[in-house]
């Protein structure tokens, strides 16, 4: 009879052991899954903000965008054309 009940409690205690570590490993492939979730959300945002930045790299990146910013807000200007006529030495005497 002792025999029986010590199997009995045995067997039980294996079960709550298994019951346990199913448990345990249920939580963290829950705890897994919703981090998953986070980052696939912060993903979506990096990638958001990256193409937001890469336009507004484009934008300042474009030339006619450029120089109207150096006219109006720097108030640059073109060089005026300065034209120089070259005397060859050799043909004076």
């Amino acid at each position: 009879m002792k025999f029986k009940f010590k199997r009995a409690v045995f067997i039980l205690l294996i079960f709550v052991l298994l019951a346990g570590i199913h448990l345990f490993i249920y939580t963290q492939n829950i705890d897994l899954k919703y981090r998953i979730t986070d980052l696939k959300i912060r993903l979506q945002e990096i990638r958001s903000e990256n193409r937001r930045l890469a336009s507004q790299v484009a934008k300042k990146e474009n030339l006619p965008y450029i120089e109207k910013i150096a006219k109006e807000k720097l108030n640059m200007i073109y060089p005026e054309k300065i034209n120089y006529v070259l005397i060859s030495r050799e043909a004076n005497p």
